[in-house]
């Protein structure tokens, strides 16, 4: 029983937390479970008056074994019954107050796909929506894979255009989408790149080539303006193919504030300016779960980096800070840490990443032909991302602002 004085307690750290009350209690039985008629009765009496305190939202959980339902009070006063539930770990689980429906049988053109991953899990496929930061060398294979995979919802954020050194790297790009044909002279150059296709244009072009019914949402701007950063926040799953630090740190926040499960991915090649000589390649591919491989903790932000990148290019010309040279990037090591990437979503969202796998961040060495798991990467505390703290933004959700930039 729930006395007066619990409650009070539970209510007040949760509205001081910036946390939502629930109610959590549990029944027998499995599969099937339902809120009880005194359930009901008290949810009716109580909750009324809790949304006049705070606002809300509050709500009820009841659990029986591989079932839950949902009884939840929003603002306007209105009842919501929760359909779904998910729980966020090395496998993205799904929870009904009773057992769906069959599901429809998957289209043809996925018969081998559905063999391996069944009729359920390709219709859920088609129900998830999918962010990509970046739609580059690495994005743009990643965005190609999720569409034929059956993805039924893209959505690409890139602010960039394609240039002539990117087409090597780009699948199914044409030398018109750089605009090759016209450029003859040096000096024309500069006026062609801001005419040249869009990334997320191509990337959409790729897309729906790969699976007509996909719905796709190019976004051609920084992930850290608003309009594309609130696309991210009712994603099922985000994959970071970008390099900026201000992309990460935005990424990182998005997982942990709304408990979205990422992956966070990319390849460097390390060159010797001198001699040419090849020292060290490798290909990061590193998983971001609430609890687990937070890029904060990791210490691969670099507020100076941010800093850096935040006062925009034609203010760091002006700042004469040192000049940026172009990475190395070859479209084999991409496209090879695109679809591991995607098979990593693939195997979580199908439950089929075994109990016993490590969920450590990936390093991939091709000179050494071997891949690395990089441990030690447990999440601190005291982190304003992802720890217990009062400060931290994990599990906030809306009642926590994202640190976007003031626009005016």
């Amino acid at each position: 029983m729930l006395t007066p004085r619990f409650v009070s307690e539970r209510f007040r750290y949760c509205r001081d937390e910036q946390l939502i009350y629930l109610a959590v209690h549990n029944h027998g039985g499995r599969d099937h479970v339902e809120f009880s008629g005194p359930d009901n009765t008290s949810h009716e009496r109580g909750y009324p008056a809790l949304l006049d305190i705070t606002g809300g939202p509050v709500g009820a959980l009841v659990f029986a074994e591989n079932a839950v339902a949902g009884d939840i009070w929003t603002p306007n006063r209105v009842r919501r019954p929760i359909k779904e539930s998910i729980v966020v770990g090395r496998n993205v689980v799904r929870l009904y107050p009773e057992p769906p429906p069959r599901p429809p049988r998957a289209d043809i053109t996925f018969d081998r796909q559905a063999r391996w991953f069944g009729d359920r899990g390709q219709h859920l496929l088609g129900q998830l929506k999918v962010g990509v930061i970046g739609a580059g060398g690495v994005g743009l294979p990643l965005i190609s894979m999720l569409a034929r995979v059956g993805v039924g919802t893209i959505v690409a954020i890139d602010p960039e255009r394609v240039e002539p050194t990117n087409l090597p790297r780009l699948p199914e790009s044409r030398r018109l989408d750089a605009l090759m044909p016209l450029r003859r002279f040096d000096a024309v150059n500069p006026l062609l790149d801001r005419f040249s296709t869009r990334k997320v244009r191509l990337a959409r072009r790729v897309a729906k080539r790969a699976n007509p019914k996909l719905t796709f949402n190019g976004i051609p701007e920084s992930v850290v303006e608003r309009r594309a950063a609130i696309e991210l926040i009712d994603c099922d799953f985000i994959f970071l193919a970008a390099d900026q630090h201000l992309a990460r740190q935005l990424f990182n926040i998005i997982c942990h504030q709304y408990l979205i499960p990422g992956i966070q991915l990319g390849t460097r090649i390390d060159v010797d300016s001198e001699s040419g000589r090849v020292d060290d390649i490798r290909s990061n591919l590193r998983l971001v779960l609430p609890r687990q491989g937070c890029l904060r903790c990791a210490r691969l932000i670099d507020p100076t980096k941010i800093q850096n990148e935040a006062v925009g290019k034609a203010e760091r010309e002006r700042n004469r800070y040192l000049e940026e040279v172009p990475a190395p990037s070859v479209i084999t090591l991409n496209t090879r840490l695109a679809a591991e990437a995607v098979t990593d979503f693939l195997l979580m969202m199908g439950c089929l990443v075994a109990e016993q796998a490590p969920l450590d961040y990936l390093l991939y060495r091709p000179k050494l032909r071997r891949h690395e798991p990089v441990q030690g990467l447990g999440s601190k505390l005291d982190c304003k991302d992802c720890g217990t703290v009062s400060r931290s933004r994990r599990g906030r959700g809306d009642r926590r602002r994202l640190p976007l930039p003031e626009r005016r």
